[in-house]
């Protein structure tokens, strides 16, 4: 369910694991909110941020400052480096919460695997009265390599809203590079209410099945009537089971545990890896606790403003409406391309042809779904087949699989392979349950909470662009405002400016397609004295994705303490 406003709820992104693994499985936000920055960017040589001691090597001097470790050959796509110090104070930790900061971990080797250390850390529910009810934050940390240069904890956060912080720390010895791993305890965190942590009970397995089997091209009347009404009874019933804790699962509130998640593991300062909606989470951190940042990456950026917008006209609804379907078009085309490059292709390789064909699988669902031969979802519907195509045209690694999915539906009649591909797609386990950790159950209680209304979740595009653009209108179809009726407690820092002494790192692919490079942009100009890196490479997720100067410039920053350059450019592998 999406409102015509891109930015609403999120659609799922690229991958970005060094393996493409975990963050390939993640679902990123699609948040791009057209505000101007108001914020000058200053980042000429070195910073400083107040407090922190300089880390200390094995033979208690000072970690090298240098542009590149001793023995290491000199790289031509390398920035200009400027080392980063920690001089001034901190803001001392709120009173008024102490009985919440300053409580350490009592972490414990994980029953599942004990190579990695298992721990828990209690905030309120509502910081406003911190003497009423608390949650749990559940945490995962893989030590340090190398203790005897170790500069702290590196918390880090992959995406969703709804990835698990636990399983990032998983693939952790993969995904960061070795000079990274030697210097951090890497700590992963199931946000509030999600996860390990105390899970708020909101949308049940059932309430998933009906918001994915909804018919997303309501024909009748009536069945118009349904849809509008959906969102507000799913949202009510969402509000009364999951009571307080599901009202308070905005961004601020995460911002907020983070800082006490800090205090819990002894670091003066945040150290920091977000990547997509994750950056979110550091953006408002560093405006909440600018003196709390020490080194911070923020990979492939939202956008956090969300301030009023007014009505659109119609001719704007539509000009907006064709730029959506022309991208959309853009990686259809990729994707018939792709299926034709190396096998001929079940579908065929005419782009006009493929969509014909496919608009007639989802028209003919829409009468008479298929079926699939499992029992928890006996039947493809048009809505099922809808997330499924939606969910696998924005991961070009799934492109195969969805390939024989779509030829086993379109020329024989069976939907069993593109209802298990829109299972994977929503971490929907064959016996009709779901991940505890998934987009599906976190994104609408942490949007709808993040982000304003707006007209535009009510603008329908003209029949005319709809006609024009036949293939999307059916797989990303305009659906009434899925935020209807929601009753959490909103964002109230919706113009986000910090300033932070340390140069908090942002980074970005320039063709990335989830999270546009101007949206990465326009984040760095909100944080002063940040440091712009723009990578010439596609795909969500610029660190962990085998670019070398795109690792080299992230390890660099944590590892050695060298900011980068401002508004640098990698160029892309060869």
């Amino acid at each position: 369910m999406r409102g015509l406003r891109r930015g609403r709820v999120p659609a799922q992104g690229d991958g970005a694991g060094r393996r493409h693994d975990l963050l390939s499985r993640l679902l990123a936000p699609l948040i791009s909110v057209a505000i101007l920055a108001t914020l000058l960017l200053l980042a000429t040589g070195p910073s400083t941020v107040p407090g922190s001691p300089v880390p200390q090597g094995k033979s208690g001097g000072s970690v090298p400052t240098t542009a590149r470790p001793a023995g290491e050959p000199a790289r031509k796509d390398r920035p200009a480096t400027t080392p980063i110090a920690f001089t001034a104070p901190v803001v001392a930790d709120p009173a008024y919460l102490r009985a919440y900061y300053g409580k350490r971990v009592a972490w414990a080797p994980c029953h599942d695997d004990k190579t990695f250390d298992c721990g828990t850390v209690e905030v309120p529910v509502d910081y406003q009265t911190p003497n009423g009810a608390r949650t749990s934050i559940a945490l995962r940390r893989l030590p340090a390599s190398s203790p005897g240069v170790r500069i702290g904890s590196l918390f880090i956060n992959p995406g969703g809203p709804g990835g698990s912080g636990l399983d990032f720390v998983d693939e952790a010895p993969s995904f960061f590079g070795d000079a990274v791993r030697e210097r951090y305890d890497i700590v992963g965190f199931d946000p509030r209410g999600m996860g390990e942590s105390d899970p708020v009970r909101c949308l049940s397995d059932a309430d998933l099945d009906a918001m994915y089997a909804a018919d997303p091209t309501p024909d009748t009347a009536a069945e118009r009537a349904a849809a509008r009404r959906a969102p507000a009874v799913r949202n009510a019933r969402c509000l009364s089971r999951g009571g307080p804790l599901a009202a308070r699962m905005g961004t601020e509130f995460v911002a907020r545990d983070l800082d006490v998640l800090r205090s819990a593991v002894g670091d003066e300062r945040l150290n920091y890896y977000g990547v997509s909606y994750g950056t979110m989470i550091g953006a408002l951190y560093s405006y909440f606790y600018p003196s709390r940042v020490g080194l911070m990456v923020l990979d492939s950026a939202v956008l956090p403003d969300g301030l009023p917008e007014q009505a659109p006209t119609q001719q704007q609804v539509d000009a907006a409406a064709r730029g959506w379907a022309d991208e959309f078009d853009d990686v259809f085309d990729d994707f018939v391309t792709d299926c034709g490059s190396s096998i001929e292709c079940p579908l065929g390789t005419d782009r006009t042809a493929v969509s014909r064909e496919l608009v007639t699988l989802l028209d003919g669902l829409d009468r008479r779904p298929l079926e699939t031969g499992y029992d928890s979802l006996p039947r493809l519907t048009e809505g099922w087949a809808q997330t499924a195509i939606d969910a696998g045209l924005s991961r070009p690694d799934t492109w195969p699989e969805l390939v024989d999915a779509l030829d086993a539906a379109v020329n024989d009649g069976d939907g069993g392979p593109l209802a298990w591909f829109a299972m994977e797609m929503t971490d929907r386990n064959e016996d009709g349950t779901y991940a505890a950790t998934t987009f599906g159950r976190s994104h609408l209680l942490v949007s709808c909470s993040d982000w304003p209304r707006s007209p535009w979740d009510s603008a329908v595009p003209s029949h005319d662009v709809l006609a024009n653009h036949p293939l999307w209108a059916r797989v990303q179809p305009t659906t009434p405002d899925p935020c209807d009726g929601w009753k959490g407690v909103p964002r109230a820092t919706l113009l986000v400016g910090a300033d932070v002494s340390t140069p908090v790192l942002v980074i970005g692919n320039e063709g990335d397609r989830t999270t546009p490079i101007e949206s990465t942009k326009g984040l760095a100009s909100e944080i002063l004295r940040s440091r712009f890196v723009t990578v010439s490479a596609d795909g969500h997720g610029a660190y962990g994705t085998d670019n070398d100067c795109a690792d080299a410039v992230v390890d660099g920053y944590l590892a050695r303490l060298q900011a980068p350059q401002n508004d640098y450019v990698c160029g892309a592998n060869t």
